[in-house]
C-alpha cells in the first residue's frame, strides 16, 4: 500500500532527445508542469537559464507542442520530444549565449536532415548540398572524436541523408572518399558552423510550424480552410483553394490572443481587424497559441503572455516577486543608473544567467554604488544570502529582512521588470540599433494623410447648436480654460468634414505653452480607440481640431439610457475599448493623467456594437474630488499622477467601476482624509450591481494591493477582450475594436460639398442650424468635454438596491473611521518621465550636415557631466545601420568653470587615437555642447568586476591591467596627465579588452612634465598621490599611483580603496585630504586584496605607491612587468 502511494506521488516521464538513441526517464511529482519537466531536461543537458526558454516539449506521436503550463498527468502514456522550438535571431548569438544549446541545435538540424524531416529541403533541388552536408558531418566526427577516416567512411550511412542513399546507393561511396581526402585544416567548431550556415541557406525558415484551421472571414463569406505557418518573424496562411501564401501578422504586431470554448482563437494585431481561426482539437489550438506566445516573449515583450489561458508558470512567479529573469548584471546596473541614478536602497532582484536556483540582488549602497549579493535556493523553502548563514523561507523574506537604513544591506525600493525593458532575453529579436519608423496606416483618406497639420481659420466654421449634454462626476464646479465647439472643416474645394475644435480661452493665454505641449503629445498617437487630432489652429486663437464623436460623454449616455438599451455586453465592449486606449498610450510613452468616464466618448451604438473613444486629457488640475482616481502613493503630491503610468492604470480601474455602475457619480466627501485612509488601507469600491465577476476582478487588479504591482495595460486589454470574446461572442457580426483599426471604417466622413446635405445628424438636438458662421465671430460654447459648472448627483436606479446598500456602507465607513496608515510620496520615484515635457522626448542633435544623434537614457555621470546612450543616424542616402554611441553633456546646473573643463576635455580627446582609449566620433555645438563617443557596451570596469566576480580569472585581470597600462603609456608620450584614473573610468569593450575614458580632469603638461592645480574643486582623493594632495602637483608619475589604486580595485573585484586607519574623507574635502595625506606619509598603504596573488601585489601595486615619485615605475616598465606575470598564469 505504501509502495503504491509512493508510485502515485512520483511518476516517470519519457523524454526522447534529438539523437534517438538517447532517452531520459525523468521522475516528476504531482503538480509539475511541462515547463518544470523542460527545466529538468535542460539541467541534465547543462543548458543554461537563458537558452532554456528556446526549448519545448512536443508529443512524439502527434507532433504537437505542449504549452509551458500544461499539467503533467500520470495517466498520459506519451513520449515527449525535447527540441529547440524558438529560433534565435542568429546562430552566433545562440553560440555565445549557450554553447551547449548551440550544440543541441546542431544535432537537431543534423538528425532532421538525415531523416528527411525538413520540408524546405527537396532532394531534386538540393542533392549535391545534401551529400556535402554529410561529408562535412563525417569530417566533424573525425576531428571531435578522433576517429580514423577509414572507419568513418565505412559507416557512411550514419552521415548521409537516407534519401540520398536510397537513390544513389551504388554511386555514393567514391565521391565521399574523394571529398574526405581533400579536406584538411579547419577545426571541428568551424566545420559545425559551416554545416549550419549551408543548412540555413537551404532551409531559411527552419524550424517553422504548420497548422490546419478554418479562417472565419465574416458574414456572409463562408469559412476558408487554411494552412497556417508560424516562424520567428511572422504568421502566414495559405488557402487550400488557391495555394498562395499571405501574411496574417508579424510577431511584433500581435496584441493579444483569446480562446473560446469551441476551439476558436481570436488573434488581435496592431494593424487591421482581428483574425478568427477555428481548430479541430484543443491540442492543435494550444500548440498554435503557445508558438505565438513563445516568439512574442522572446522577440517583443519577455514579461507578457499573449493569452491569459496559455501562461508561463515561471513568468507568473517572477512577476509576483517583482523579480527579473536572467537579464545579467550589466543590464541591471544600467537600469539602476538610468531609472533611479543609483539612489541608496534601490535594488533589482534577478535570476542567475548561468546557474539554476540562484538569484542575484543588485542593491545600491550608501555610497550610491550598486553591489551584487548572491542568493542560493537550497530547497523549496530554504534560501541563503551570500556571506550569511541565516536561512530564509522565501525571497520575499530575504527582502523584508533588510529594510533598516542603517544595516549593511538596505533595501527600500525594488525596480520591477517592465515589458519595455530591452533586455538580453529578447534573443529572437533582430539585433542592432535599428531606427524607429512610423508604420503606414492601412487605409486613410488622401486628404487626411500624415501628421496633424496647421489649419487656417478660413477653413473652419462653427455651428451655434449645443447638441451634447454636460458631464460631471461630482457636484464640484470646475472652470475649464478651454471651450469645445462643433465645427465644419472645409478641407478643400468641394470637400468638407465634421469635426470638433477645442479652443484655449483668451483670458487663459498664459497656458498656451502647456496647451501646445498637450496637443503635441496627443498628435503623435494613432489608434481607433483614441479621439484623433486632425490639426491645430494658431490664429486668431490657439485650438485643436479633432475628430467629432457625436454621442457625447459615456457617463451621461449611461445615465440617460436604460439597461435595456445599453446592455451588459455593451459595457464590456466599452471597457475593452478603454483598455485598448490606455495600452496605446503606454506603448507611445504618453501618460494621460485624466482618465475618467466623462473622457470616454460614445462613437457608435448599434444592436451589435458599442464603440467608445478616449478623448485627450484637456487642461486640468487635481482637486480633492479626484481622490477616487488617484493611487494612494500620489496623495501627498497629486501632480505626480501626471507623470505616472501606474496612476493611469488605477484611474482605469475606477473608470471601469463607473462604467459598470452605469455612470454613477462618486461623491466628493467632506472628510477627504477618511477617503484617503480607506484606499490606503487596501479597501476598494464594492462590485457594482450586475457587473460580471471577471470584470470586477480586473478592476481590483488595476487598483492592486498595497505595495504590489498593478496589472499592466496590455494584460488588462488582453483579459477584457478575452471576456468579451468568450462570454459575449454572439456579436460576431461586428468587428471588435482593435488597437489600430482603419481610420475611415467609421462615421468620420468626407462628404461632397452639397448645401442640401448639410443637415447634421444629432441624437439630442433638432435646432442645428444649416447656416454656419465664422468660428472666430461666434463663440457659442459646446462644453461637454471640459465641464465648467456643477451637475446634479444622479441616484442609482431603484432596481440597484443591493449596490446602493453597499455604496452606503462604504460612505458610512468613510464618515466613521479614522487613521489607517500613511500614504507614500512617489513624486520623485514613481515616474519614469523626468525633466518636464522635454524629459519625455528623445532629443535630436545635429552632428554635421548628414548626421543626427538621438539621445536616449542616461548611463552614467561624472563631476560635471552626464553620459547618455544615443543613436547616430546618417542621412547621406547610403543604406547604413544606425550606430549606438555615448553622448556626454554638461549637467543642467553646471558652472562656467565646468564648461571650460568640458571644452578642455573635448580638445584633448580630439587628439587621441589608440585601441585602449575611448574614441571620439564628433562634437555637437548646438543647442548645447555635447561630446559624441563610441559606445562601449559592457560599461565600467567597476561594475563589470562586481557583476562577473565569480568567473574572472587572474589572467583576464592581468590582461585588463596590460590594456590600461598600455593606454596610459600612450597618453604619457603625448604629454597628457589623466588625473582621474580609476576603475569607474575604465570601460570594458569585450571580455578581453578595456579602454580608458573620462578625460574631464585631464591636462596637457608643460615643459616640466607636470601640472599644478589652479582651482579648488571636488577631486577623487582616494586615488591621488601624496604630492597631488599636498602640492596640487600632477604628472605621469601621479597617474602611476592612481594606476596602483586601480589595480587594487581590479584584483579586489570592485573593492573600495579604503586606506586602513583612515575614517573617511572627513567633514569636508580639505579635512579628508589632510587625514589621508598624513596616513600616506606615515607609510600606510592599501593591503593586498583578498584572493589576489602576493606576486601581483608586490610587483604591480606596491611599487606604484612609493612616496618619492621618481622611484615609481613608469608605464612602459609596468607593461613589461604585467607581461612577465601573465606568463605565470
Amino acid at each position: 500500500m505504501v509502495l503504491e502511494r509512493k508510485m502515485e506521488e512520483n511518476k516517470v516521464a519519457t523524454v526522447v532527445l534529438v539523437n534517438e538513441s538517447k532517452v531520459l526517464n525523468i521522475t516528476f511529482s504531482p503538480g509539475w508542469t511541462v515547463e518544470d519537466l523542460c527545466i529538468k531536461v535542460c539541467k541534465t543537458l547543462e543548458i543554461g537559464p537563458v537558452a532554456r526558454h528556446l526549448f519545448a516539449l512536443r508529443n512524439r506521436s502527434t507532433r504537437l507542442w505542449y504549452p509551458p503550463g500544461y499539467k503533467l498527468d500520470s495517466k498520459d502514456k506519451v513520449k515527449f520530444e525535447f527540441r529547440l522550438r524558438f529560433k534565435p535571431s542568429t546562430l552566433q548569438r545562440l553560440k555565445k549565449i549557450d554553447p551547449k544549446a548551440y550544440d543541441y541545435y546542431f544535432q537537431q538540424a543534423r538528425c532532421d536532415v538525415l531523416d528527411n524531416k525538413v520540408p524546405d529541403i527537396i532532394y531534386e533541388r538540393h542533392k549535391r548540398e545534401l551529400i556535402g552536408l554529410g561529408v562535412s558531418d563525417m569530417y566533424r566526427v573525425m576531428l571531435e572524436k578522433d576517429v580514423p577516416r577509414e572507419i568513418v567512411e565505412s559507416e557512411y550511412k550514419k552521415y548521409i541523408p537516407k534519401e540520398c542513399i536510397k537513390r544513389h546507393s551504388f554511386f555514393i561511396k567514391k565521391p565521399i572518399h574523394q571529398a574526405l581526402s581533400k579536406i584538411s585544416g579547419p577545426d571541428a567548431s568551424y566545420v559545425k558552423e559551416q554545416y549550419l550556415n549551408q543548412f540555413q541557406i537551404m532551409a531559411p525558415n527552419y524550424p517553422y510550424e504548420e497548422y490546419k484551421a478554418l479562417m472565419d472571414k465574416g458574414i456572409p463569406n463562408p469559412p476558408s480552410r487554411v494552412l497556417l505557418r508560424v516562424n520567428s518573424v511572422e504568421v502566414t496562411y495559405c488557402e487550400t483553394e488557391n495555394g498562395q501564401w499571405t501574411s496574417l501578422c508579424a510577431i511584433e504586431d500581435l496584441c493579444f490572443v483569446s480562446i473560446r470554448q469551441d476551439s476558436t482563437v481570436e488573434v488581435s494585431r496592431k494593424n487591421g481587424i482581428p483574425s478568427y481561426l477555428k481548430f479541430s482539437t484543443n491540442a492543435l489550438l494550444t500548440s498554435f497559441v503557445s508558438a505565438l506566445d513563445g516568439y512574442y516573449r522572446l522577440a517583443v515583450k519577455w514579461t507578457f503572455n499573449l493569452c491569459r489561458d496559455v501562461v508561463t508558470p515561471s513568468l507568473e512567479r517572477l512577476l509576483k516577486l517583482k523579480c527579473h529573469g536572467p537579464v545579467g548584471g550589466e543590464f541591471s546596473y544600467a537600469k539602476l543608473e538610468e531609472k533611479r541614478s543609483n539612489r541608496t536602497g534601490t535594488f533589482i532582484l534577478r535570476e542567475s544567467e548561468t546557474k539554476y536556483n540562484v538569484y542575484y540582488l543588485d542593491a545600491c549602497g550608501k555610497d550610491c554604488k550598486p553591489r551584487t549579493h548572491k542568493i542560493e535556493q537550497l530547497a523549496p523553502e530554504e534560501f541563503v544570502l551570500s556571506d550569511s548563514v541565516k536561512v530564509y523561507h522565501s525571497l520575499s523574506q530575504v527582502i523584508a529582512s533588510h529594510h533598516d537604513p542603517e544595516g549593511s544591506l538596505y533595501l527600500s525600493e525594488c525596480l520591477p521588470p517592465s515589458e519595455y525593458d530591452r533586455s538580453p532575453l529578447l534573443i529572437c529579436a533582430v539585433e542592432g540599433v535599428g531606427s524607429d519608423v512610423a508604420a503606414d496606416e492601412d487605409v486613410i483618406a488622401s486628404l487626411l494623410e500624415g501628421d496633424p497639420r496647421c489649419i487656417t481659420p478660413q477653413q473652419l466654421q462653427i455651428y451655434k447648436a449645443q447638441p451634447f449634454p454636460k458631464s460631471c462626476e461630482n457636484g464640484e464646479v470646475r472652470n475649464s480654460p478651454t471651450t469645445l465647439y462643433r465645427a465644419m472643416w472645409r478641407v478643400k474645394k468641394g470637400k468638407k468634414l465634421e469635426a470638433a475644435i477645442k479652443v484655449l480661452k483668451e483670458e487663459e493665454s498664459r497656458l498656451t505653452r502647456e496647451f501646445l505641449q498637450m496637443a503635441s503629445r496627443w498628435g503623435q498617437l494613432r489608434s481607433g480607440s483614441l479621439v484623433r487630432l486632425y490639426g491645430l489652429t494658431v490664429a486668431p486663437a490657439v485650438g485643436m481640431v479633432m475628430e467629432l464623436v457625436k454621442h457625447g460623454p459615456l457617463d451621461v449616455y449611461l445615465r440617460n439610457n436604460s439597461p435595456q438599451t445599453v446592455k451588459t455586453v455593451d459595457l464590456v465592449e466599452a471597457a475593452a475599448g478603454l483598455a485598448t486606449a490606455v495600452w496605446c498610450l503606454e506603448e507611445s510613452g504618453v501618460v494621460h493623467g485624466n482618465i475618467r468616464c466623462r473622457k470616454l466618448l460614445v462613437h457608435a451604438h448599434t444592436e451589435n456594437s458599442f464603440i467608445v473613444k478616449l478623448a485627450d486629457p484637456g487642461m486640468y488640475s487635481y482637486t480633492p474630488a479626484d481622490v477616487h482616481w488617484l493611487p494612494p502613493e500620489c496623495y501627498l503630491n497629486p501632480d505626480s499622477a501626471r507623470r505616472s503610468s501606474r496612476a493611469d492604470v488605477w484611474a482605469l480601474g475606477t473608470t471601469l467601476w463607473q462604467i459598470f455602475s452605469r455612470g454613477a457619480i462618486l461623491p466628493s466627501h467632506r472628510d477627504i482624509e477618511s477617503v484617503k485612509k480607506f484606499y490606503a488601507s487596501g479597501k476598494r469600491l464594492p462590485m457594482p450591481n450586475g457587473c460580471p465577476t471577471d470584470v470586477y476582478k480586473l478592476m481590483t487588479e488595476c487598483w492592486g494591493e498595497p505595495e504590489s504591482l498593478p496589472k499592466r495595460p496590455q494584460a488588462i486589454m488582453r483579459d477584457i477582450n478575452g471576456i468579451l470574446y468568450q462570454v459575449y461572442n454572439s456579436r460576431r457580426t461586428h468587428s471588435y475594436a482593435t488597437a489600430f483599426p482603419k481610420l475611415f471604417n467609421d462615421n468620420s466622413r468626407i462628404e461632397d460639398d452639397d448645401e442640401d446635405s448639410e443637415a447634421i445628424e444629432n441624437n439630442s438636438s433638432s435646432d442645428c442650424e444649416s447656416r454656419a458662421s465664422s468660428i472666430f465671430t461666434d463663440r457659442t460654447s459646446l462644453p461637454w468635454d471640459d465641464p465648467d459648472d456643477s451637475g446634479r448627483l444622479i441616484r442609482l436606479s431603484e432596481t440597484d438596491h443591493e449596490a446602493e446598500e453597499e455604496l452606503s456602507a462604504y460612505l458610512g465607513w468613510l464618515a466613521e473611521n479614522g487613521g489607517v496608515g500613511a500614504p507614500h510620496d512617489v513624486s520623485s520615484t514613481g515616474s519614469a518621465h523626468n525633466g518636464g515635457p522635454l524629459g519625455q522626448m528623445q532629443g535630436i542633435f545635429e552632428l554635421d550636415v548628414d548626421c543626427n544623434v538621438i539621445l536616449q537614457g542616461r548611463i552614467g555621470q561624472g563631476f560635471y557631466g552626464e553620459v547618455y546612450r544615443g543613436t547616430l543616424e546618417r542621412d547621406n542616402g547610403k543604406d547604413t545601420e544606425p550606430q549606438q554611441v555615448a553622448v556626454k553633456k554638461l549637467k543642467t546646473r553646471a558652472l562656467e568653470a565646468d564648461l571650460r573643463d568640458f571644452e578642455r576635455e573635448i580638445e584633448i580627446m580630439k587628439t587621441l587615437k589608440h585601441q585602449n582609449v575611448v574614441e571620439i566620433l564628433g562634437v555637437i555645438s548646438e543647442p548645447e555642447v555635447c561630446l559624441v563617443m563610441e559606445f562601449v557596451k559592457h560599461g565600467s570596469l567597476q561594475s563589470y568586476l562586481a557583476i562577473h566576480r565569480e568567473t574572472l580569472t587572474h589572467k583576464r585581470l592581468l590582461g585588463f591591467a596590460l590594456d590600461i597600462a598600455t593606454g596610459m603609456d600612450y597618453l604619457g608620450t603625448i604629454s597628457i596627465v589623466h588625473r582621474d584614473l580609476a576603475a569607474r573610468n575604465i570601460l570594458v569593450a569585450d571580455e578581453n579588452r578595456v579602454k580608458i575614458s573620462d578625460f574631464g580632469l585631464a591636462q596637457v603638461t608643460g615643459k616640466n612634465d607636470y601640472y599644478i592645480l589652479q582651482t579648488n574643486r571636488d577631486l577623487p582623493i582616494k586615488w591621488y598621490a601624496p604630492e597631488s594632495l599636498r602640492d596640487g602637483k600632477f604628472s605621469s608619475k601621479s597617474d602611476v599611483w592612481s594606476f596602483g589604486v586601480t589595480m587594487f580595485e581590479t584584483f579586489g573585484l570592485g573593492e573600495d580603496p579604503k586606506l586602513p586607519g583612515v575614517r573617511g574623507t572627513g567633514e569636508n574635502e580639505e579635512e579628508g585630504s589632510a587625514e589621508l595625506l598624513e596616513a600616506l606619509e606615515r607609510g600606510t598603504r592599501l593591503p593586498c586584496p583578498p584572493n589576489c596573488p602576493q606576486t601581483v601585489y608586490v610587483k604591480l601595486m606596491y611599487p606604484c605607491w612609493h612616496l618619492q615619485s621618481h622611484q615609481r615605475p613608469d608605464f612602459a616598465m609596468l607593461c613589461n612587468d604585467i607581461k612577465d606575470l601573465m606568463g605565470q598564469y
